[in-house]
């Protein structure tokens, strides 16, 4: 989905908004306001394609989506974002319609998802806010936890407007990706154990470990492991699924440049290319930059498509990679069975 067909918003949401119609007319009456039915945000739907930007605030940070002429990305890091994650944040915020008012007490926030920061993650709401092209504030929603009792197919959910205190049962929902990798195709490429050849860690003053499929198919060895002590063919599992796929946790613009001595690693693929991580700042924060090298010419075309999605940013791995990335000789190998 490119940019220009966000316009088709206007219709999907005209089509929505007659079923929700339908729905709150034949929906349980519950305790109802007297803006029961009408919409949160009167007039979105029409200027949904006037949304730019959309900024939401967690309980781990803030950050901003943008629409561009050539697509959407995440405003610090310009690495693209979603294009059907935003349509559906804007359409869902469109559809919301009143249904019944709830508490106003701050101490009572928390029960339906709607808590400041500085309470439990789990019960802070997250706040969405839709900018126009001038930055002007379209929308602003506390969004918090989901209800299934409304009724109707959408249910519903709790949201909080602007910095008010009243809390409402809406019906619809507003589906902001959770957590922010989910805005992005966190997937950059799998090798897979036919394609998988051997993968090298070694640099930051740690013990190097070099693992090798000799053929197609077979699983990874430890090429150099210390006399006495054999491949742990479970830990070399585990390292095979650093690449199958390679993945992020988290994405940035680069900052400094990687140690002389840091940590790598270097994993070939049967495909005709390569892959290089190298760690950026302390192994333990698990931020990588990627190099990717053709090493065949029937690589190129893979590795230059790879090349497009990692060159200029820096990525975070996740907690169990980065354990990983620490591993020594010994926590790949292991004594032969059978010895005492």
């Amino acid at each position: 989905m490119n940019v220009r067909q966000i316009g088709i918003l206007g219709l999907l949401t005209a089509v929505s908004l007659a079923a929700v119609g339908v729905s709150l007319r034949t929906g349980s009456q519950g305790f109802a306001t007297d803006k029961r039915g009408q919409l949160v945000f009167p007039g979105l739907v029409q200027r949904a394609n006037d949304v730019a930007s959309l900024t939401i605030r967690d309980a781990e940070r803030s950050y901003t989506i943008e629409k561009r002429a050539d697509g959407f990305y995440e405003k610090d890091s310009d690495y693209p974002a979603k294009a059907d994650a935003f349509r559906d944040v804007v359409s869902g915020a469109a559809l919301l319609a009143f249904e019944e008012t709830k508490t106003a007490d701050p101490a009572r926030f928390a029960d339906l998802g709607l808590a400041d920061p500085g309470v439990a993650p789990e019960a802070i709401g997250r706040q969405l806010t839709l900018h126009n092209a001038k930055g002007d504030v379209l929308a602003q929603i506390m969004a918090g936890n989901r209800d299934s009792t409304v009724g109707g197919a959408a249910g519903g959910s709790y949201i909080r407007l602007g910095d008010q205190k009243q809390t409402w049962l809406v019906r619809g929902e507003v589906r902001v990706p959770v957590p922010q990798a989910a805005w992005f195709e966190i997937n950059l490429v799998n090798i897979g154990r036919d394609a998988l050849a051997g993968l090298r860690i070694s640099g930051g003053g740690l013990d190097e470990i070099v693992a090798v499929s000799e053929k197609k198919g077979d699983d990874l060895k430890i090429a150099n492991a210390p006399e006495g002590r054999e491949t742990d063919s479970g830990k070399t599992m585990r390292l095979s699924f650093m690449v199958d796929p390679i993945s992020f946790q988290d994405v940035r613009k680069p900052k400094g440049e990687p140690a002389s001595d840091a940590r790598r690693v270097v994993v070939t693929s049967r495909n005709g290319y390569r892959v290089t991580y190298t760690s950026i700042g302390d192994v333990g924060e698990g931020w990588v930059r990627f190099a990717v090298d053709a090493t065949e010419d029937s690589g190129k075309s893979e590795a230059d498509d790879l090349r497009k999605k990692v060159e200029g940013f820096e990525f975070k791995l996740a907690q169990h990679e980065i354990d990983m990335l620490k591993w020594g000789l010994m926590d790949v190998t292991a004594e032969p069975k059978g010895k005492s």
